[in-house]
């Protein structure tokens, strides 16, 4: 029965250093070994519907918590919680956010607008105070030459044939569609954190499946060097071996990277850019087991519901409400006016209280009124063009979603297969080994933890792909839904 220990450490002879194999001692490297461990045990359960995860042997077991130690580093922090669940994770899509931001100030500019609307029928109040001084003419017998006066001032318009009414109405639709779009704004951050959330997962499985090759590769190297220095295979074939696990070390460092990569995404997503999450917990996404729905009753329910196309009607209705607003300009405007004064120099033209009942029809306004009316219906044509564009494009996304969830189906159901086979062939690979009989346990151990990276891959994804359904319909992704894996 053969064995390999390997073990990182200098050579006594030539006093050099594995490459690629740098023990690391620190908690945050242990839990990030666990992490990776009970992520592949999770998928094994998941995919191949396993009962418990096999035991890793010992040399490729203590090689593999090596290599893994290396993984991304992550920042401590005590604001993120470690480990990160993916309902933790979805909390954050409703803390401060630039795009939250914007899309409140937007609906508070929106409401204002509609209080600037409404307040060209309210009563107006002015005081009007001039102070005056006169040189009296010698037509009058009045020597006064103070000619200052107070004047208070009240002013309504009382009916202006729906102008007022109509800009109201505009108002009021550009809320309604500001409010829409704060409800896609929030659904968009849940569903960008949730994507960057699988992101960081793969990563880490990925580099789990890498540096099992490294190893595997490693290994093939290292009995080849002794070999070599027996005579019994060539220089070339030990620089063709040795070739072949640097290869491997590069890959297994690129995943290194891109692990911190993806952590940086997820702690953007988060508005944490300072803080990158260490451990994360694998969610179960109970809800991939559903059967797609059928298209055209999606299909319906995604125009009449989804809250972008929504508020791109309600931005339509507004703009035709503009463009009523911008004729009604040419019709009569009815105010009234009261006025109360006091005067230093009375005359007999000069009245203390006074009402005024004021008709006001425009008659030639310079052509402005042309032109306000042709920008407003040009800005109308513009919304319903990009209303009919927005409603193709759903149409487009809805299809594309459904034929998406149709084959990833499929590729769930070949994942399980192929899972299962790995396992059953690392069994027997295992075995013929532990009877010492010639086998290739190593790339049997990489090609499992490929397979469940691979169903890791397809089961994301479908959960991608519900997640984006169900957004379409203005459903908000609700981090209750996902259960962690067991």
């Amino acid at each position: 029965m053969h064995s390999y220990k390997i073990v990182c450490r200098k050579d006594a002879k030539t006093q050099r250093k594995c490459p690629g194999f740098q023990q690391e001692d620190s908690f945050a490297s242990l839990r990030q070994t666990v992490f990776v461990l009970n992520l592949l045990r999770a998928l094994t359960e998941m995919a191949a519907g396993k009962d418990g995860w096999r035991q890793i042997g010992g040399a490729w077991f203590g090689l593999l918590l090596i290599g893994i130690a290396q993984a991304a580093e992550p920042v401590a922090s005590a604001a993120l919680p470690s480990p990160l669940t993916l309902e933790q994770a979805l909390a954050f899509a409703e803390a401060a956010h630039p795009d939250l931001d914007r899309a409140q100030a937007r609906l508070k500019a929106a409401q204002a607008g509609l209080d600037q609307a409404e307040s060209t029928n309210g009563v107006r109040a002015f005081i009007d105070l001039t102070p005056q001084w006169v040189l009296p003419s010698l037509r009058i017998d009045d020597e006064m030459v103070n000619d200052s006066r107070a004047r208070f001032q009240l002013s309504k318009r009382l009916y202006d044939f729906g102008r007022t009414a109509s800009l109201g109405e505009a108002a009021r639709a550009d809320i309604a569609a500001r409010e829409l779009t704060l409800l896609d704004t929030r659904q968009a951050r849940r569903l960008d954190i949730l994507a960057r959330y699988l992101d960081v997962l793969l990563a880490d499985l990925r580099y789990a499946v890498d540096n099992e090759a490294m190893a595997h590769q490693y290994v093939n190297f290292d009995k080849s060097r002794q070999r070599h220095r027996l005579g019994q295979i060539s220089d070339v074939d030990l620089l063709e071996l040795e070739q072949r696990y640097q290869e491997a070390f590069i890959l297994r460092t690129r995943s290194q990277k891109r692990q911190a990569q993806s952590r940086m995404q997820l702690a953007i997503a988060l508005n944490r850019p300072d803080e990158l999450p260490a451990d994360l917990v694998l969610p179960r996404f109970s809800g991939n087991d559903r059967e797609a729905p059928e298209l055209k009753a999606l299909l319906g329910s995604v125009l009449q519901k989804n809250p972008a196309l929504v508020a791109l009607r309600q931005e339509t209705e507004g703009a035709r409400a503009q463009v009523a607003a911008e004729r009604a300009r040419r019709y009569p405007v009815l105010s009234a006016e009261g006025e109360a004064a006091r005067y230093e120099r009375e005359f007999v033209s000069r009245d203390d209280l006074r009402a005024t009942l004021n008709l006001r029809i425009p008659l030639w306004q310079g052509g402005e009124d042309r032109a306000a009316i042709a920008l407003a219906l040009a800005r109308l044509h513009e919304q319903e063009a990009r209303l009919r564009r927005a409603e193709l494009d759903l149409r487009q996304t809805v299809l594309d979603l459904v034929q998406d969830l149709e084959a990833l189906k499929i590729e769930r159901t070949a994942a399980k297969l192929r899972t299962s086979y790995r396992d059953l062939y690392l069994d027997r690979s295992r075995a013929l080994y532990e009877l010492e009989v010639k086998s290739d346990l190593g790339d049997a151990m990489t090609r499992s933890t490929e397979a469940q990276w691979l169903a890791a891959q397809v089961e994301f994804r479908l959960a991608l792909a519900w997640a984006r359904l169900d957004a379409l319909t203005g459903d908000l992704i609700q981090p209750s839904s996902q259960e962690p894996a067991r």
